[in-house]
């Protein structure tokens, strides 16, 4: 028997209580619901959960401790073990001399991963600027650049990377017709929640209105005997200082199919997605 075609919708940061709050019903789909995030998933440091290790987690279905993913950036693997040494890693301005030798930090790709991934597993299937796996380092120097220049400024650039990955998204959507796996990933919710989840929840509402919309466009371009799958990382809540927006320890998830299983962890979600292609 053939199995079913999947497509996630990752979506980093969205919080299951403001799409519940808000009645966001393309993103609640036909069941939803949100999980505990483990703490093994944590940053060392924040004490939240953490996108890299979480999205590595998912794809490759191998928890933090075996993947070894531990950061956005890195210089690579040898000067990545160098600088996370109990004795250099409270070094100040570490990263200012690197730059001054021309050592540039990229994100983390599939380059790093010494193990398989869903796309290795299913095929043919399609990843557009998953985190761990092709995530492209311009977006991200696009922003912390932005952030440099002012609120406004990064605000901006946040909405103006949003539309490049609607665009890859789609545009591969196009060009590629027969998959089995199509994987996206969008980090508006997560960004704009982190500037204005405090203080200007219109312009939050406005980034969930927006993630709504573009599910709803998903859903109708793909085949209509598509498992849709959308899931979040952590959700969003007030920080401790009440200035800003701070990861939750809770993820979303929702299906467009009914059923009875509801993921518990990331590595749930893996070996459910490959139940659903093979089946």
């Amino acid at each position: 028997m053939k199995g079913m075609r999947v497509f996630i919708l990752a979506l980093d940061g969205l919080e299951h209580d403001l799409v519940v709050k808000w009645r966001l019903k393309n993103l609640q789909q036909v069941r939803y619901g949100k999980f505990v995030v483990k703490k093994e998933y944590y940053h060392e440091e924040a004490g939240v959960p953490f996108s890299p290790k979480v999205w590595v987690s998912l794809i490759t279905g191998r928890k933090p401790s075996e993947h070894g993913i531990r950061d956005w950036w890195t210089y690579g693997k040898i000067l990545d073990r160098i600088r996370y040494l109990p004795l250099i890693r409270h070094i100040k301005n570490k990263r200012k001399v690197l730059w001054k030798l021309g050592i540039r930090p990229r994100i983390v790709n599939r380059r790093d991963l010494r193990i398989t991934t869903l796309f290795d597993k299913v095929k043919p299937s399609v990843a557009v600027n998953v985190p761990g796996y092709n995530d492209p380092t311009v977006f991200y120097e696009r922003l912390k650049n932005a952030f440099y220049r002012g609120v406004n400024e990064y605000a901006k650039e946040i909405w103006r990377v949003h539309a490049d990955r609607v665009r890859a998204t789609f545009k591969a959507l196009e060009n590629t017709a027969d998959w089995r796996l199509f994987m996206t990933y969008f980090d508006l919710a997560d960004l704009i929640g982190h500037i204005f989840f405090v203080k200007k929840r219109l312009a939050v509402m406005r980034a969930y209105l927006e993630l709504n919309s573009l599910a709803k466009k998903l859903q109708e371009r793909v085949p209509d005997d598509t498992i849709f799958l959308i899931i979040s990382d952590h959700g969003m809540q007030i920080s401790t200082d009440r200035v800003t927006g701070n990861h939750s320890d809770h993820a979303f998830w929702s299906l467009n199919r009914e059923g009875n299983w509801k993921p518990k962890d990331f590595i749930d979600i893996h070996r459910k997605v490959l139940e659903w292609v093979r089946n």
